[in-house]
């Protein structure tokens, strides 16, 4: 039963680690795509509409990642594992 209890926490630091990295590369690319058209702020830009969407998504992946490793983490303590 531990043992299953490791390879569960093992796999919830990996699926983090794997979120943090898609959010993190999401949030680069939105920054870019802003930094290439920042002089033309209108709602036609579509580099800085696109930048603005892609950041947006990078923290909402990353707040959905972890609230679902916290969540795993609390039903693992509800079911008697540690």
């Amino acid at each position: 039963m531990a043992l299953n209890f490791r390879k569960s926490g093992s796999r919830d630091n990996q699926m983090s680690r794997t979120v943090s990295v898609i959010s993190l590369i999401a949030c680069i690319a939105g920054i870019i795509l802003i930094l290439l058209d920042i002089g033309n702020l209108t709602d036609r830009n579509i580099y800085l509409m696109t930048g603005i969407g892609a950041f947006a998504a990078g923290i909402f992946i990353f707040l959905i990642g972890k609230s679902f490793v916290i969540a795993r983490k609390k039903e693992d303590q509800e079911n008697g594992h540690r």
